[in-house]
């Protein structure tokens, strides 16, 4: 099946080129579309620049402004379908996830609708968080499991694998989230029309370069948000 990974970036400038030659260099069959939502740093520019070296393997999506994680990935989802790309791919470009499961998603990904990305299936793979971080992820996980009745264990991750079906199928014009919220109301979104979901255990790596972008208000629109994908049904 034709795969892309879709990549949204702001100010990314430093960890882009690492990742793409990270994933370049497992010699996996998928293309790459970075989404870049006019970076101030110049990571647009930085991604034009690496597509010379990956020919039509690596495709830029420039977007006029920041409006939001989950508008940058809705974005590149619409156009890898408009394409007729039949698996896409979905992380972040900040060499927090290591692009050597893209093997273990596409592994899964005949057999599913959907792939998720686990930190802590089996047990706790997150490298650099200090307890406050991880407390709050954990607790996270319990109040969406909570509140939707998914039993994933962990409903909040951004590595995931999509089957181009299962996101026309899941209507993404409906889709009302941006932040945080945005990776729980895919997932809840596939669950409730009953898709196949799997979960894969992966490694989270702390970001080194740039700056985390989480902040209390995604926090906030996460905590309101999930109640009222409970109660949209």
């Amino acid at each position: 099946m034709r795969a892309i990974v879709v990549i949204p970036t702001y100010n990314e400038a430093e960890s882009l080129p690492q990742l793409v030659e990270k994933i370049r260099s497992l010699g996996v069959p998928v293309d790459l579309l970075v989404v870049d939502d006019n970076s101030p740093d110049g990571t647009g520019q930085v991604a034009e620049k690496l597509t010379a070296a990956g020919g039509n393997r690596l495709l830029v999506l420039h977007r006029e402004k920041k409006e939001g994680l989950g508008r940058a990935y809705l974005a590149g989802f619409r156009l890898a379908l408009e394409r007729g790309y039949e698996t896409i791919l979905q992380m972040d470009a900040d060499l927090s996830h290591d692009p050597a499961y893209i093997f273990g998603f596409l592994d899964r990904i005949p057999d599913c609708d959907l792939v998720l990305g686990s930190r802590y299936l089996g047990g706790i793979r997150v490298v650099n968080w200090d307890f406050k971080r991880l407390l709050l992820s954990k607790a996270a996980t319990k109040y969406v499991q909570f509140v939707t009745g998914m039993r994933f264990s962990d409903t909040t991750g951004g590595f995931k694998c999509w089957r181009a079906s299962a996101l026309r199928e899941i209507g993404l014009e409906g889709v009302f989230s941006n932040g945080y919220l945005f990776q729980i109301e895919m997932t809840y979104r596939a669950f409730r029309r009953g898709f196949r979901i799997a979960e894969i255990p992966i490694i989270f790596y702390e970001r080194n370069l740039g700056r985390s972008k989480m902040d209390w208000r995604i926090i906030w629109e996460a905590l309101w948000g999930v109640l009222r994908l409970r109660f949209r049904g």
